[in-house]
């Protein structure tokens, strides 16, 4: 017989009902009253056997993060892949809080005879009594009772036989979960830190140390620490390993797994030639201290919020309301702005073209623009390959050939553009050469290229720009920045108006999606990033020289070839011709008779401010 403070019932003292003293698990006695309410005393316990009084079969602790701690484990880690990532995906619920138990909580103990019985260790190690949690200042202890019953905190609803503390002054009840958050015992071991991490007991509003946003929720804190450590929850909890095209609908997707880091330090940023996320494109080099997903077999790299974030990847444009909308990169360099406005537009007339000589419209006997047989073939009028008819050329035979050819939708140039919304004053006036200019060659108001084909003139103004830019559309998309909407500002840019994403004109409309070269029988591809499964490093295929991969750049995937953008012009003439261009940057080369003109375009596709 005990009489028993947590326990007071006018009924009956608490009658002793078992002594286990020299048990193989653990040494308890336990006290029953009639009323039912029950007590336990815990007094020993092994290393890591463990006996509830609320369940009849020892626990045993399980540590999930033991494969990782093994010596052994780096040897053996391609055998232990799968098992490991097993534990990672890890879930079950435990039967004190009914909170999911999960990798992160690393130690749990369950049971080897029931398979539905497990509990997270901290819950396993509460405390036999609370103090200062009643609202009468009166001690609770564990205990079960035998009906129904609702937690005094957050009022849940509690069945038989389930743990509480109850203060049996005045039936003050609390379970397991509240009590846990009231001692800040829910923990977890996270990899991104050296010490277990608290769960704070109440939503707050703060910035999140894995991701660098702000977030309101639940948080995690490391209290050792002077600087203390926070992590949102939802951030806590993500995944390992994870597909990219699961979480964005398919818009992004990449052959491996992206792997979790916690950092990017500086020095494997700057090894990396300073990648850019394959969403956002922006870079790591201000936020290295914040977690990412990366590929290190492809260099694939991005940021926590960019691979989770289902928003980033939303239509920022509607089909309907831009029914005409220009979608860039043009497939090859046949293709041009001026051949999808005017290649047998219904209406328009052929005009006449100023020329020395009579032009015939020729669709035979002409041998057409192909780098792999080192045939060049340019149009007098946009500067643009001319790789099939029909075309006008120069009818004059007699004394010294001319080479005029003009593709045929370039004689259906309007002659004049009034009210142009670059040069609204004047009108401006076509000319096939540009008077007053040394061999025509006149610098672009608009893209800054120096041209000498056709062009559109305020003499007046001294205002010129080439033909190409005489049309620039106010909207287009563009490959480099997948469903959104770019619109072309006063500063030579289309730009995105739901980021900071910029591209230039130049490289929006003169660098085509595929090109070829007579050293690869299969088209080369415009890529903006570096290739899936290219360990090796990078250079160019012309030049010869280094290529980096984070800029954009052709690459034949079955040959795995690469060349600079730069580079893609001077194809026909990179055995003879030295190359003077800056890596990322685009050339365009123009060929008239006995004379080729070199311009060159800084900086690479994609290019944020």
């Amino acid at each position: 017989m005990l009489a028993h403070p947590f326990h007071n019932s006018p009924a009956s003292h608490l009658r002793l009902l078992l002594y286990l003293p020299n048990s193989l698990f653990i040494s308890f006695v336990v006290y029953l009253c009639v009323c039912f309410f029950s007590y336990y005393f815990f007094t020993r316990k092994t290393k890591k056997k463990l006996m509830m009084f609320e369940h009849e079969h020892p626990l045993n602790l399980t540590n999930l993060w033991s494969e990782e701690e093994n010596e052994d484990y780096e040897e053996d880690k391609e055998e232990n892949e799968d098992e490991v990532d097993a534990k990672q995906d890890f879930r079950c619920l435990c039967s004190r809080c009914h909170e999911e138990i999960n990798w992160f909580h690393r130690y749990y103990y369950s049971c080897s005879t029931c398979s539905d019985f497990s509990i997270h260790k901290f819950c396993a190690e509460l405390p036999d009594r609370l103090e200062d949690i009643c609202e009468a200042g009166h001690t609770l202890g564990f205990c079960l009772v035998n009906y129904y019953w609702n937690c005094s905190i957050c009022n849940r609803f509690r069945k038989p036989r389930e743990l509480l503390y109850r203060c049996n002054l005045c039936d003050f009840k609390v379970d397991a979960n509240c009590a846990k958050k009231r001692l800040q015992k829910n923990i977890i071991y996270h990899p991104s830190h050296k010490h277990p991490l608290v769960r704070i007991p109440r939503q707050i509003l703060d910035e999140c140390d894995a991701c660098g946003k702000e977030h309101k929720g639940i948080f995690y804190h490391c209290p050792t620490c002077a600087s203390s450590y926070f992590i949102h929850s939802d951030c806590a909890f993500l995944p390992k390993k994870l597909q990219i095209q699961h979480t964005t609908n398919d818009i992004y997707s990449h052959i491996h797994p992206l792997t979790l880091a916690y950092s990017f330090p500086k020095t494997d940023i700057e090894s990396k030639r300073y990648p850019r996320c394959r969403v956002c494109r922006h870079g790591f080099s201000s936020s290295s201290h914040l977690w990412l997903y990366k590929c290190e077999k492809c260099r694939y790299y991005t940021h926590l919020d960019c691979a989770t974030s289902p928003d980033k990847m939303i239509k920022n444009y509607d089909d309907v309301e831009h029914p005409d909308l220009l979608h860039l990169p043009f497939p090859d360099p046949s293709y041009s702005l001026l051949k999808h406005l005017f290649f047998k537009e219904s209406g328009s007339k052929t005009h006449e073209v100023s020329h020395q000589h009579p032009l015939i419209l020729e669709d035979s006997r002409i041998s057409y623009h192909d780098p792999t047989k080192r045939i060049e073939l340019l149009c007098n009028g946009c500067l643009r390959p001319i790789t099939s008819g029909p075309v006008y050329v120069c009818s004059n035979e007699e004394g010294e050939h001319c080479n005029f050819v003009l593709h045929e939708w370039c004689s259906r140039l309007p002659t004049e553009l009034k009210d142009h919304p670059r040069h609204p004053r004047h009108p401006l006036i076509l000319h096939s050469k540009v008077i007053g200019k040394f061999f025509g060659v006149f610098a672009c108001r608009l893209c800054g290229l120096n041209c000498n084909g056709f062009a559109y003139c305020c003499v007046e103004c001294d205002y010129y720009i080439d033909v190409n830019c005489a049309f620039l559309p106010k909207e287009i998309t563009h490959n480099s920045h997948p469903n959104h909407l770019l619109t072309f500002d006063s500063d030579s840019y289309f730009s995105c108006h739901s980021d900071d994403f910029v591209i230039h004109l130049r490289e929006a409309l003169l660098i085509p999606e595929t090109t070829t070269h007579k050293c690869d029988k299969h088209p080369m591809k415009l890529s903006y990033f570096p290739i899936e499964n290219h360990m090796s490093d990078y250079f160019c295929e012309i030049c010869e020289e280094d290529l980096n991969p984070e800029y954009t750049f052709y690459h034949c995937r079955e040959c795995m070839q690469s060349m600079h953008t730069a580079c893609a012009p001077s194809i026909l003439r990179y055995e003879t011709y030295a190359k003077d261009v800056e890596y990322g940057a685009y050339v365009h080369r123009y060929g008239l008779k006995a004379m080729v003109f070199v311009t060159r375009m800084v900086g690479a596709v994609s290019i944020t401010r």
